[in-house]
This record gives C-alpha cells, sequence and structure tokens, in this order.
C-alpha cells in the first residue's frame, strides 16, 4: 500500500496534459496492490495506481488457473489541451455552446466581436473513463470459452471550425458527450497440431448532441443569424470471424483468418439550413440508411524446410463494399446561400459517394542464416487496390526489400535494411465534386481539376535503415540508429511532390560499478516536403502558382542517472530531458511565414529510503519548463482579420512538483 502528497508551484497544461496535474497546488495520491495465491490454484490481484490523479486506473483479476477467470477493469485518461481558450460569445444564462439558448455575439451588429476581457474563458479538455469485465472459462481440455464487455465514455470540450459567407470563420469551443459500448465471445481449441477460434464482436457509438448549433458572432442578418453542423452521428459495428492453424509438419505450419463485419448508422438527417429565409427543396430521405459490409480472407504459410532456411509467404483479400444508396442533394452554400445554377436558374445538386475498395496483398519472405550468427533475408510485397466513387480506379504498390545481419567483431553487431517501393494509380479522372458547375465564382475558367490526393498518386519510395551495437566492455554499450526515407511523385501536377525525413538517435550505456550507472541519448529527427499549387482567386499581373517547401527539426537530448548510495537501503536516480523543435514554411518568390518553435526542458530528482524490512520513504522532485511560439494561435489578431480564433495563447510555463509518499508491505 502506497500513500503520498504532492505540491505544484504553478498551472500547466503542458505539464499534465494526460496526467491531469495542470493547477497549481497540493495534490494526494494513493495506490497499491494485493496479489493471493491459493494451494488449489485460485488466485487473486488487485492492482490499483494514480488514484488520487485524473489518470487513474484499477484491475481486479481473479479466478481458479486451468478452470476460470475473471477481471474487471477501469481507467481514465484526461487531455487538457489549453487553459485560456475565449469564446466569441458571452454567456447569458447559463448556456453552453451547442445548446444556444442564452448565447449572444460579444460584438455589435456588422463588426467583429472584440477578443477583449468579456469574452468567456473555456477549457479545451476532456476526459476518458473506461470500464470493463473479461472472463474465460476452460470447459473441458484443449477448449476455451472468452468474453468481454467494455463501456467508454468520453466528454469535455473541443474545438470545431464553423463558417458564415464565404471568408468569415470562427473557431467554436463546443460540449461533446460520446458513449462506446464493445462486447464479444469467442470459443476456441487448442489441440496438439489444430488450433481454431470461432468469434462475435459488436460496438455500438452513442453521441448525445446531434448538432452544433451557434449564434453569428460578425453581425446580425436577419434570418442568418444561427449556423448549424452535424455531430458525429450514432452507428453500430458487428463482426464475426474464425482463425485456423495448422501444423503440417514439424517444419511447416498454416494459417488462416476469415472475417465477415458490418457497419450501420442511421441517424436522422438535419434540415439543409436553420435558417428560415432560405427556401430549400425537401431532402430525398429523411436519413443517410448507410450500411458498410466488410469481408477479410487471409492465408499464411511458413516453413523451415532446413536449419538455416526459413520461408513466409501470405496473401490478404479485403473487401469493404459500401451499399448505402446514391441520391441527389441540394446544398446551400455557408448555410446562408442555396447553390443556383446559372445556366438553368435550378438549385444545384451533389450526389453522396458512397467509397469502397477491394485489396489484394501478396507478401513473400525468404531468410538464411549465414555462419557466426550473421543472417541475410529479403522479400516482396504486392499490393493492389481496386476503388469505387475515387479519382483512380486502381493503384498497385510493388516493394522489395533486403537485410543483411552482421557480426563484424565479437563486439559489434550491426543490420542495415533497404527497401524500394513504387505506386503505379491508374488514369487520373476528376470527381464531379472537383468541378462543380459554379466553377469559381469570380474566375470561372480557372478551376484546375489536377489536385491529385498524394496517397492516390504515382510514388517512388526509398528507405534505409542501419542499426549498431558496441559492446567494447561489459560495462558500456554504444547504439546508433539511423532512418531514412524519400518518397517522390513524379506525375504529381498540383500537390505533394516530394517528402523527405531522416531519423538519427545515437545512445549510451555505461556503469561506474556496481552502485552506479547512467545512460544518455540523442535524437536527430528532420522532416520535410514540397507541394505546388494555384491560387482560387488570380490576382493578375501576379502569377497565380506558387511551390511551398516546410521543414519540421526536432532535437531532443536525454540523460538518466541511477545510485544506490546505500545497497538495500537507499536509492537515488534523476533524469534530465531538453527537446526543441523548428518549423519552417517557405514559399518561393514570397514572403516566409513565421517560424513555429517549441522548448522543452525536464529535470527530476527521485530517491527511495527503506525504513524498515517492510516500509519505505519515497521522494521526488520534478521540474519543467515549456515554451512555443505559435503566430497561428493568434490568427485572428495578426494575421487572418476573417477568422475568429479562440485566442488561445502559446504556451509559455514552468512548474515545479514535489512529492512525497510512504509504501508499506504486508505479507
Amino acid at each position: 500500500m502506497e500513500g503520498g502528497v504532492g505540491y505544484q508551484t504553478e498551472d500547466s497544461y503542458p505539464f499534465g496534459r494526460y496526467t491531469g496535474l495542470v493547477d497549481k497546488g497540493g495534490l494526494i495520491n494513493a495506490a497499491g496492490d494485493v496479489h493471493y495465491r491459493g494451494d488449489d490454484g485460485s488466485y487473486l490481484d488487485v492492482i490499483a495506481t494514480d488514484l488520487g490523479l485524473d489518470s487513474r486506473d484499477a484491475i481486479v483479476d481473479g479466478g481458479k488457473q486451468g478452470k476460470y477467470g475473471i477481471a474487471v477493469e477501469y481507467d481514465q485518461i484526461p487531455n487538457y489541451r489549453a487553459e485560456d481558450a475565449r469564446s466569441p460569445f458571452r454567456n447569458q444564462g447559463g448556456g453552453q455552446l451547442g445548446l444556444p439558448a442564452g448565447w449572444v455575439p460579444s460584438g455589435t451588429t456588422g463588426t467583429m466581436p472584440s477578443l477583449g476581457a468579456d469574452l468567456t474563458s473555456t477549457p479545451l479538455k476532456t476526459e476518458r473513463d473506461r470500464l470493463g469485465v473479461k472472463f474465460s472459462m476452460i470447459p473441458g481440455k484443449e477448449w476455451e470459452i472468452t468474453g468481454f464487455f467494455r463501456e467508454e465514455k468520453k466528454d469535455g470540450t473541443k474545438d470545431v471550425g464553423a463558417t458564415f459567407g464565404f471568408s468569415q470563420t470562427s473557431i467554436l469551443p463546443v460540449d461533446f458527450n460520446y458513449k462506446t459500448d464493445d462486447f464479444g465471445l469467442s470459443l476456441g481449441y487448442r489441440g496438439s497440431r489444430l488450433q481454431y477460434s470461432l468469434a462475435y464482436t459488436g460496438s455500438f457509438f452513442k453521441n448525445e448532441q446531434d448538432a452544433i448549433t451557434w449564434e453569428n458572432p460578425f453581425t446580425h442578418l436577419a434570418g442568418q443569424d444561427y449556423g448549424s453542423t452535424a455531430e458525429a452521428p450514432d452507428n453500430q459495428f458487428h463482426r464475426i470471424s474464425a482463425n485456423l492453424g495448422f501444423q503440417l509438419t514439424d517444419h511447416t505450419r498454416l494459417g488462416a483468418q476469415l472475417a465477415f463485419g458490418r457497419l450501420t448508422q442511421n441517424q436522422a438527417f438535419l434540415p439543409y439550413t436553420v435558417n428560415p429565409s432560405i427556401v430549400t427543396p425537401g431532402l430525398p430521405e429523411s436519413s443517410l440508411n448507410g450500411q458498410v459490409d466488410t469481408t477479410l480472407a487471409k492465408f499464411n504459410i511458413n516453413s523451415r524446410p532446413t536449419p538455416r532456411l526459413l520461408l513466409d509467404a501470405s496473401y490478404t483479400y479485403n473487401n469493404r463494399d459500401n451499399k448505402t444508396s446514391v441520391n441527389n442533394y441540394n446544398y446551400v452554400i455557408t448555410d446562408s446561400i442555396l447553390a443556383i445554377d446559372p445556366s438553368t436558374g435550378s438549385p444545384v445538386t451533389r450526389q453522396n459517394l458512397p467509397y469502397s475498395f477491394k485489396q489484394n496483398l501478396l507478401r513473400a519472405k525468404i531468410s538464411y542464416l549465414l555462419p557466426k550468427d550473421a543472417g541475410l533475408s529479403g522479400g516482396f510485397d504486392y499490393d493492389q487496390m481496386n476503388y469505387t466513387y475515387q479519382q483512380v480506379d486502381e493503384t498497385k504498390n510493388k516493394t522489395l526489400w533486403a537485410k543483411l545481419k552482421l557480426p563484424p567483431l565479437e563486439t559489434v553487431e550491426g543490420s542495415l535494411k533497404y527497401s524500394y517501393s513504387t505506386r503505379d494509380a491508374s488514369t487520373f479522372v476528376p470527381l464531379s465534386s472537383q468541378t462543380p458547375p459554379l466553377g469559381n465564382p469570380v474566375f470561372p475558367d480557372s478551376v484546375n481539376p489536377l489536385m491529385q490526393p498524394f496517397e492516390l498518386a504515382d510514388r517512388n519510395r526509398n528507405q534505409v535503415g542501419l542499426d549498431v551495437a558496441y559492446n567494447p566492455r561489459e560495462n558500456l554499450s554504444l547504439n546508433l540508429g539511423v532512418e531514412y526515407n524519400k518518397d517522390d511523385y513524379p506525375d504529381m501536377v498540383l500537390g505533394l511532390t516530394q517528402a523527405e525525413g531522416w531519423t538519427v538517435t545515437p545512445s549510451l550505456n555505461y556503469a561506474f560499478s556496481e552502485t552506479l550507472s547512467a545512460s544518455a541519448y540523442y535524437t536527430y529527427e528532420n522532416l520535410s516536403s514540397s507541394q505546388s499549387g494555384l491560387e482560387w482567386i488570380p490576382v493578375p499581373p501576379v502569377s497565380n502558382s506558387w511551390m511551398e517547401s516546410d521543414s519540421n527539426l526536432t532535437q531532443t537530448f536525454g540523460l538518466s542517472v541511477n545510485w544506490k548510495a546505500i545497497p538495500d537501503k537507499l536509492d537515488l536516480g534523476a533524469d534530465a530531458v531538453y527537446s526543441t523543435f523548428t518549423g519552417k514554411i517557405q514559399y518561393a518568390n514570397a514572403t516566409d511565414l513565421p517560424d513555429l518553435t517549441s522548448n522543452l526542458f525536464a529535470l527530476g530528482v527521485h530517491g527511495n529510503y527503506k525504513m524498515k524490512e517492510k516500509l519505505s520513504l519515497r521522494a521526488a522532485v520534478w521540474y519543467e519548463s515549456y515554451k512555443e511560439d505559435d503566430w497561428a494561435k493568434n490568427a485572428s489578431v495578426d494575421f487572418l482579420p476573417t477568422v475568429l480564433s479562440l485566442g488561445v495563447a502559446p504556451q509559455d510555463a514552468q512548474t515545479v512538483l514535489f512529492y512525497l509518499s510512504a509504501r508499506y508491505e504486508i505479507n
């Protein structure tokens, strides 16, 4: 059993984002575990961690070995994102955004609201609570029945983008409440040569809020004072599956998997618009009545025909069949303007596109053990995807890779892996949604349909990985890991043209003595990409084409020291980490955007003192400093006057946590 108290010197959302340690002041914490074993095979385990924090969890697991078992699990995870987000509304009656009654714009008619002190501070934070039970039962030799049920609730305040007109955008804080129930049942058989299982799983998602409705924070236009958008709809998923394993010979094993699933969604549609001044035709259906059927079939074989040769092969068929009916829908631009075809004067319609795909994936691998623990392996993957309602009908991805493992010296071990892949896409055909009849309302001929999603474009990829371990002495080890990848999109006209990434991580572990050891590491990660584009509305005589490149560099240093100051009595340790990030966005022949930067420094010292055989004291001090410079978080003030943001200030926080606890063992 362990109980402790602590004190935090300053508020800091970055420090306690996933633990709840965000507020200045004291805290009380507790933890413990109980283990029981009976002579007849009965057992009970109770483990509880961080009961005083928002990141608490607990499990109670008991049963009889070889007969049955049941466990109840609970865990909670918070996510604190921002402590001073400011809503563009004043609270006039205790209402919440998403429930529009009682909320009015903070600005005057025809003006943009000021981001002044009259705006309500709305922390962006969420909390996930998950409670579940699982069981297993062995009714007879080689048979097992297992099952589970888990309920997950997630609620809090999130940020959502909303638009009025063509350029007036708001970022809104919105309350939400989700619930997901998952459950399953499985029957399994485990023989000496044959193993198989049959299983069913289900999942039900429930959203307590159907829609988000907000008042126009920019202006009071008659009949256009409110906007509305749908929330994630209620939905459910069902899946039955079978797994098979068979030992064909002493050296060859076969495996198979087969699964069928169905996803459905029948949430009632919202109206085209909540503004009564906009006259719209009726909806073609009252709901989407969506249905997607999935099929997965996988077969694999692995064999060792000789002690040094290993062969693996697998084939996977994956089918997502979207059976949702296709209908023609009118649409309202930004909830205030009904889209009209200028040539006919009739409302413009669009069709929903029930996206589907079929995948055929073949993988083959060969490994050979060379003398002196060296090894050579290689493989080939062929992945063919067929699409419906996409800009391409088919993509074929071919990957060839090889890996060499060598121990050139007794103290050195290393491996080198290289892979090359190509993706060939069929002819790119823009969807109707990319070339709407309205086109560009100012320059109708400027609509360019060549903006292609990079995941459906031709691509050449090179990847290299290197790992080296050097152990010159028993108390010293050095390691180096290097990863490099580069993607080229040779036929991309508009969009991503190139992406490249480097990661280098050297590390060191050294034992000064039996009581003192230390470790250190450094990570260098650089990710960059380039893309091309066109201005939607060109401004002559300036060219409407542009080229952009971005570079994101992260460097992290870490150090850890552990010292048994008094063996079996006093243990001390210290940990330090420093991380810095810089993001650059540059345009050819234009002014670069300001850099995005962040810096994190953390230092912790901890100790454990054993006062008696069953009683020990633990003390810790942790310091953290985090600072970021993010111009986009104040975009509505400095750069984008038509965007009403939450006014979340870039983080600049320092805090110290002091903690003291006592642990007592009961036998």
